[in-house]
Formats: C-alpha cells, sequence, structure tokens
C-alpha cells in the first residue's frame, strides 16, 4: 500500500489514484495535527485508500478534484485558517450527501448543532477510541454506498421510464395510423360504391344516348374526397402535422347535398328521406369534407339497419346557443346494452362490415368540438342527436 502523500502537493495526482486498489473504498482525513491524522492512516490503510490533508483549504482542493472516488471524510472540527465548520459548509456545496465524521477534542453547543445541520454523521472524541472509529467509518462507507446505488438506480429507472415513455408514444402512433389505415380502407370502400353507383346511372345514360353532367360532377367531387381523406392519414403520420384549418360552413348546405346523391343512388333505394332544416340556422365551425363524412356515416348506417326500407327524417334546428342536428330511423333499433359500444373502433353488429363507420363520426364530432347522442328502441327506430357549437362569427 502506497505511503502518506505528499502535504505540500494539495491535489491528488492521477498516477496516485492509478494505484489506489479499485476493490477498495477511498476515505479523506483532515486534521491539522500530525498524530491523530497518521494514526488514521495507518489504523485505515488495509481496509480503505486513505488520503490525508493538513488543513481545510488543502482538503478541500483534495475533496474538490477527487469527490468522484472519496467515500466518507473525518474532518476536524478546530482547524486554523479555514474551521471544520466552515470546510464542511464548503463540501456539502459540492456533495450534499457525502458522510462525513466530526473529530474533534473540544467543542461548543452551537457549533455542534450547525454540524449536525449540516448532515453530520457522528462526532468523535479525540483521543478517539479504535474500535469505535472502525464501526463508524464502516457504517459511513456503507451508507455511502448505498446513497450511490439508490442514484445509480434512481437514473437507471428514469432512463428506463424514458424509453418507456418513448416506445408507447411510437406504438400509439403506429396503432393511431394502423387504425386510421383501416378506416381509410373503410371510407374508401363507401365512395367508390358512391362512384360505381353513379357509373352505373352513366351507363344507363349513354345507353339511352342522353349524357347527363350532372353525375360526371358528383363523381369528381366523390373522387376529391377520396383525396382528401388520403391526405388526412398524411398529416396525422407527421410528427408535428397541422391540423387543417377550419371555416365557417352551413350544416344546412352539406345535409341538402347528402341527401341530393342518396335520392339518386341505389345505395339508399327504397328509404324515404324527410327534411325539416330551420331557415337562416347560424353557421359553424368545420371542416366541411370531414363533417361530410361523418354525416353520410351515420345515414349509410341507419339505411344498413333498415335493410334498405323505411324512413329517415333529418331536422336541423337552433338550442340554447348551439346547431342542433337530428337523424332518425326507422330501423330494427339497438340493444340498450350495446348502445354505448357503437362508437368503438372495430364494433359491428353486422355480418358484413368493419365497425368503423360510427367510430369515424364519433370522432369527427369530438374534433368539431360538438357532441354525438345517440337513442334507440328496438323495433321502433334509432335518433341520433348531435350538437355543434356555433361559430364566433354569428355572436358578432
Amino acid at each position: 500500500m502506497m505511503g502518506p502523500i505528499n502535504q505540500k502537493d494539495s491535489s491528488l495526482p492521477w498516477d496516485t489514484r492509478m494505484r489506489f486498489d479499485k476493490n477498495k473504498n477511498t476515505i479523506l482525513v483532515i486534521d491539522d495535527e500530525l498524530g491523530p491524522r497518521e494514526s488514521l492512516r495507518i489504523l485505515f490503510k488495509g481496509i480503505y485508500n486513505v488520503i490525508t490533508a493538513e488543513d481545510g483549504e488543502k482538503g478541500m482542493r483534495i475533496f474538490r478534484e477527487n469527490k468522484d472516488i472519496i467515500d466518507a471524510i473525518i474532518l476536524d472540527l478546530k482547524m486554523p485558517k479555514k474551521s471544520g465548520i466552515e470546510t464542511l459548509e464548503e463540501i456539502r456545496k459540492i456533495d450534499e450527501k457525502v458522510p462525513v465524521i466530526i473529530l474533534t477534542g473540544y467543542g461548543d453547543m452551537e457549533t455542534a448543532k450547525k454540524a449536525i445541520h449540516l448532515g453530520t454523521l457522528e462526532f468523535m472524541s479525540k483521543p478517539f477510541n479504535v474500535d469505535e472509529m472502525e464501526e463508524i467509518v464502516r457504517r459511513a462507507v456503507n451508507k455511502r454506498k448505498a446513497i450511490l446505488e439508490s442514484e445509480k438506480l434512481k437514473e437507471e429507472l428514469t432512463l428506463l421510464n424514458s424509453r418507456l415513455n418513448e416506445r408507447i408514444a411510437q406504438m400509439e402512433k403506429l396503432a393511431t395510423i394502423g387504425q386510421l389505415s383501416s378506416e381509410i380502407i373503410h371510407e374508401v370502400n363507401n365512395l367508390l360504391t358512391v362512384i360505381h353507383g353513379y357509373t352505373q346511372l352513366l351507363l344507363q345514360e349513354i345507353s339511352a344516348e342522353n349524357i347527363s353532367s350532372k353525375y360526371l360532377l358528383t363523381i369528381e367531387s366523390e373522387i376529391k374526397r377520396c383525396k382528401n381523406i388520403a391526405r388526412s392519414i398524411l398529416e396525422i403520420a407527421k410528427s408535428k402535422a397541422e391540423a387543417r384549418p377550419m371555416k365557417d360552413v352551413s350544416l344546412n348546405e352539406i345535409i341538402r347535398k347528402i341527401i341530393e346523391f342518396l335520392e339518386i343512388s341505389t345505395i339508399a333505394k327504397g328509404i324515404k328521406f324527410s327534411l325539416s332544416l330551420e331557415n337562416d340556422l347560424p353557421l359553424i365551425k368545420g371542416e366541411p369534407n370531414h363533417l361530410h363524412q361523418a354525416i353520410l356515416n351515420i345515414l349509410i348506417n341507419s339505411i344498413q339497419a333498415m335493410n334498405k326500407k323505411g324512413e329517415i327524417s333529418i331536422r336541423t334546428e337552433k338550442e340554447k346557443g348551439k346547431v342542433l342536428l337530428i337523424i332518425k330511423d326507422t330501423g330494427k333499433g339497438i340493444p340498450q346494452d350495446i348502445i354505448d359500444k357503437i362508437t368503438e373502433p372495430f364494433f359491428t353488429t353486422k355480418k358484413e362490415g368493419a365497425g368503423l363507420g360510427l367510430s369515424i363520426a364519433s370522432r369527427i364530432i369530438k374534433n368539431h368540438n360538438g357532441e354525438l347522442k345517440i337513442f334507440s328502441k328496438i323495433g321502433e327506430g334509432t335518433e341520433f342527436k348531435i350538437y355543434f357549437p356555433v361559430s364566433t362569427l354569428n355572436m358578432n
């Protein structure tokens, strides 16, 4: 084992550190008296790596430069130039948890209180009892080891938690993209059904040599909606996608366009539509394509529930400062035990269907700060009530 460190050199040279036993803990002894200082070095040199300093200033320089290897400090309370309390205060500014044992031949109550306040592990009187000193230093080193292990574990847990949160965020993003991909397939399928229906009508017109541009314009509109839906998934997939801008829209106008399409399409063959749209209905803030998508999904759900035979009434009105849309069908109705589940993704009672139509509609309504309420009776039909906030334009 190495001899005492040269007291004229207050730092601990790297080559000296390299000669330390890496399997041993290290203690720093700061004492202006040669006798106690050397006694401690000799006592512990076979158990620990021992560094000594003859005053507070030199002891602090050693501690600042070597704090990463020092596990405990034995500090004399009464020293010239920088006292033990002053040294302890500086130690605590650097490391609040390193165990410090106060060694003193005398002292007063105020000094003792201050030392306790600064987190002193133990007080030892000069001359010290060897067995007691060995036990106290052992406890100090074990405490330091426990602190370091605890801090290391905390850092590892923090890192693990951070990685876990990142992984969860990635999984949620992938799940969202996966779900939206299914939704896109569902919506594109609906739109292609519309396009197919108009194509059939066009074929009939062509065979009758009476082509109408009205059908072509509708097909063009639905194709544009397909493109808008595809663009939506790309926007959501981006890490910092910008939300589509909302604008003031007329709910009545969107409904009229949807019903105009349904009445001449094969999708709603056999279905009677009854419209009661309030005049001067306030505008709402929304994205027209998304609102079109949500309302069409609800209507298609009602059409399928009636097996293409029945009536759907659609009404708009003002209610308590909001715009209310009511869609009521004469379908088979929804059992009460599942009515709260029908807007969940992939939930369906149909033999054919992805269970996404009402889920998509519900999410779009929520994204417009709206509220969807569903009421149903078996054998009588289902009523959808949708509340939208009035655009601020109507409040000026």
